[in-house]
């Protein structure tokens, strides 16, 4: 019997883990928060203003862990370690407090940007390393 839940787990777990690389889709929301990828920051006019909501992946998590940013500015996620990350809404193992936010794996060089149209505050964490987590406040 207990072999068979030990198995249940780890079906379990790994199907959580690959529903959290996929990419999210909306098919409801009338305020959907926009995602970019890149291996580098745009020349554009936006980029100023992103480069100030840049949050680094490290070994040794989330910097800033915490960020705060005013409505309709987005985060950047760019990663500085030499392994795959992820972003994920919280909570672990589920990521459903706010979906937009599961922005999946980030490799290293890598970044990924989500703009956030609505105040509150979002907390995140690294799916590939629980104990790894941020948050971002919105004003």
């Amino acid at each position: 019997m207990l072999t068979i839940i030990v198995i249940a787990v780890v079906v379990l777990g790994g199907w959580f883990l690959i529903r959290s690389q996929q990419t999210p889709t909306s098919t409801s929301s009338v305020l959907t928060p926009t995602s970019t990828e890149s291996s580098a920051p745009s020349a554009s006019e936006g980029a100023t203003a992103q480069e100030e909501n840049i949050v680094e992946i490290t070994p040794n998590g989330f910097l800033p862990q915490g960020i705060t940013i005013k409505t309709g500015e987005s985060v950047t996620w760019q990663s500085k370690d030499m392994v795959d990350h992820t972003v994920n809404s919280a909570l672990h193992p589920t990521h459903l407090e706010y979906p937009p936010l599961n922005l999946g794996v980030i490799k290293p060089g890598e970044s990924k940007s989500l703009t956030f149209p609505e105040a509150g505050t979002y907390k995140y964490h690294d799916h590939l390393n629980p104990s790894l987590f941020g948050s971002v406040t919105v004003q």
